[in-house]
């Protein structure tokens, strides 16, 4: 996340927080901000964006952005700078769900022999390390996106993953909790599951099936990242 909608998720974040903004009630308007915080309205909406997905506001076409009432998960008791951070991994998540569904569904169309070895190969390793119960699967997690990447055929998806690195990753950007949440068995089961779903799709050479296989798995992994940050609020510090 930039710094520039750092700030302005920090910002709106502590309001909220310190009751200054309460549920129900409307959020500065988009000029409004931009004047109080010196930012362009791009960085506005993206902050706006980054808090609708959070499930901190939500807003109504036409008439403004509301404050939601807090669930149980209540995020905005975590610090601003905790807040944005886990906005920031959302983001990667994002980013990627197109990028890589793109990617899955060129590498089913232009894969050789050697890509469905390589592809196979981080499967592999993935599978034995968990049938070990051994949890710590992140390289193999992210040699078997790199490798459908590669399959593509076109050199920019692997650069772009492959510049992103460890970042690709949520467990890179969590605290302690969230990432044990994370790594619990049965989610990587899970992943696993989603991974195989998308090689047999390359391997028919079905790029629909793997486009939609890569952006469920992704959406998936989105969603794993939520319940992992809510139970991580739950737990609170020290628990």
């Amino acid at each position: 996340m930039s710094s520039l909608t750092e700030k302005v998720v920090g910002t709106l974040s502590d309001e909220i927080r310190r009751g200054a903004l309460r549920p129900g009630d409307r959020i500065p308007s988009e000029n409004a901000l931009m004047k109080q915080l010196s930012v362009s309205r791009s960085v506005v909406r993206e902050a706006i964006s980054r808090l609708q997905a959070a499930k901190v506001v939500e807003t109504r076409h036409g008439i403004g952005t509301f404050v939601l009432t807090p669930g149980n998960d209540d995020t905005m008791q975590l610090p601003a700078s905790d807040l944005s951070n886990m906005l920031d991994v959302m983001a990667i998540i994002e980013f990627r769900i197109d990028v890589e569904a793109a990617a899955a569904a060129l590498a089913a169309s232009r894969r050789t022999d050697q890509h469905l070895k390589q592809i196979a190969a981080a499967l592999e390793r993935f599978e034995a390390e968990l049938a070990r119960g051994n949890t710590d699967v992140l390289a193999h997690d992210i040699e078997f996106h790199l490798q459908i990447a590669r399959a593509s055929g076109n050199r920019y998806f692997f650069d772009v993953l492959s510049q992103l690195g460890r970042a690709v990753s949520p467990r890179t950007r969590l605290g302690s909790k969230e990432i044990a949440e994370l790594d619990h068995i049965g989610h990587l089961r899970n992943v696993l599951a989603e991974h195989q779903l998308i090689y047999r799709a390359i391997v028919r050479q079905d790029a629909d099936d793997a486009r939609a296989a890569m952006r469920m798995h992704l959406s998936n992994s989105r969603e794993r990242l939520r319940r992992a940050h809510e139970v991580g609020a739950e737990r609170g510090p020290g628990r």
